[in-house]
């Protein structure tokens, strides 16, 4: 589900925890519970062992941000069993309640994030012969592994808020060895992989890619720019992600989201709240015209960058838009929520 299983793990039934039909993903009723958006991140990092597919690693990385990420409190002891794209504030989606709770009967969600949570490390870097791949952009430094010694890899950059990311490369000593940096599905005009889910506006500026400074060719191998040269210590990486702010519309066979529109920035999908809309946010109106403006928020959920415009609602009064990041909700309180915003007043049934 988008935010969550992203259609590839289709939990969309809350009875029996059961599938749906094809295309059947409710955005209220959903039940993308967090055990499942951990099962369906572990699938992929095996998916990724066994193909070398960057497409893997980028349904990976979504869960990181958004459907395993909302399902944890920014402090860490409160969760989520389910994780809706919508909510009103008042049904009791959560296990009983409509907010994170300390702990459930059915405890599978706490302690499979408390499991998950350190091997997260483990897949920011894979190697196989003599190729190492960069899958996570991840600040801080990692040593690799490989059969002629380690590789030390050390990542400075502010993402996911910002594309720039910058990779120090240090062999123990020159050696040749191609360098594999993912390229995220997201920076190539691809949401996730298939046609669930696709792009409605204009393609992003395109990637670059610099060693030492220079500017190289993007080859791209199955999601990858591949670097194959003789490294030395000192050498450095510096990936440019443009990040501009995307809707996304889902298959037109997705009845819950006919004629709405979800947004993303990078890796990071976003949703509106009651609490930034005068308690409402179910009946708001992002128009496709609507200019989306970036704006850092160091104060709010240990920094975050929101997008605000001028939006309106359903019976047509004018209406400021602030969309945080989704996995951020319910952090200020119970109310309304949206993932899926209408495109126009006429769409609300």
């Amino acid at each position: 589900r988008f935010g969550g299983e992203l259609g590839i793990d289709r939990q969309a039934r809350r009875e029996g925890e059961a599938f749906g039909d094809d295309y059947e993903l409710p955005n209220r009723t959903a039940y993308n519970e967090t055990c499942a958006a951990i099962a369906n991140a572990l699938w992929n990092q095996r998916m990724f062992l066994l193909h070398a597919d960057g497409q893997y690693v980028d349904v990976l990385e979504r869960i990181l941000y958004n459907g395993f990420l909302s399902g944890v409190s920014l402090s860490g002891d409160t969760f989520f069993y389910p994780n809706p794209l919508e909510a009103d504030g008042h049904s009791a989606f959560n296990i009983g309640r409509p907010d994170r709770q300390a702990w459930f009967d059915c405890a599978c969600c706490p302690v499979n994030v408390v499991r998950f949570v350190p091997s997260i490390a483990g897949y920011a870097y894979a190697t196989r012969r003599d190729e190492l791949y960069v899958n996570l952009f991840l600040n801080g430094t990692g040593s690799v592994a490989m059969s002629e010694g380690a590789v030390k890899l050390t990542q400075s950059s502010q993402y996911p808020w910002d594309g720039r990311i910058r990779i120090a490369v240090e062999p123990a000593a020159p050696r040749e060895l191609a360098l594999h940096v993912r390229v995220p599905g997201w920076a190539l005009g691809r949401p996730v992989p298939g046609d669930l889910y696709t792009y409605r506006d204009a393609p992003a500026e395109p990637v670059e890619l610099r060693v030492n400074g220079e500017l190289q060719p993007l080859a791209l191998e199955r999601g990858y720019a591949v670097v194959r040269r003789q490294w030395h210590p000192g050498d450095t990486v510096e990936l440019w992600l443009p990040m501009p702010v995307r809707r996304v519309a889902a298959h037109p066979l997705v009845a819950a989201d006919v004629g709405r529109v979800a947004i993303e920035r990078g890796p990071i999908v976003y949703c509106a709240e009651g609490i930034d809309h005068g308690g409402r946010a179910l009946d708001l109106v992002l128009p496709d015209a609507a200019n989306l403006e970036v704006l850092p928020r160091p104060e709010l959920f240990d920094g975050v960058s929101v997008i605000e415009t001028d939006g309106q609602r359903a019976d047509g009064a004018a209406a400021r838009l602030r969309l945080i990041p989704y996995y951020a909700w319910n952090h200020r309180g119970t109310g309304e929520m949206a993932v899926w915003l209408l495109r126009e007043r006429s769409a609300l049934k």
